[in-house]
């Protein structure tokens, strides 16, 4: 009778631990899952921001195009240090463009648009 009263009270130690350990899995696990979420979000970001450059430097060769169409543009030597258009403030978020003349022939274009801390590039050939 002795022992069935001492072997009782050790269960109860061990399913402590039982549980203890239990609940820490439970923690590591929640917590890969909460990382995985923040990866995620922050990712989702950066390709908000290289989305809204992207379409800036599409906004910079439509310039470019409508410029050459309209206003008969004439390009001079090919210089990739000094931009032929700039954004003059158009955009009312902080994207903003620079068209440079690259090459030719064929005539080469490259219209580089930027947001925060991203920029996208978009080539033209004529």
């Amino acid at each position: 009778m002795m022992k069935a009263l001492l072997k009782k009270n050790n269960q109860p130690g061990s399913a402590l631990l039982l549980t203890m350990f239990i609940m820490a899995g439970m923690l590591v696990s929640a917590l890969g899952g909460a990382y995985v979420a923040l990866i995620s979000i922050k990712s989702g970001g950066v390709q908000a921001q290289s989305t809204k450059a992207y379409f800036a430097a599409e906004a910079g060769a439509e310039r470019l195009l409508w410029e050459m169409r309209q206003n008969s543009y004439v390009y001079t030597t090919p210089d990739e240090e000094v931009p032929i258009f700039e954004d003059e403030g158009i955009f009312s978020s902080a994207a903003a463009y620079d068209v440079y003349f690259i090459d030719w022939p064929p005539l080469t274009f490259k219209a580089v648009g930027s947001f925060q801390n991203t920029q996208r590039s978009v080539e033209i050939r004529m």
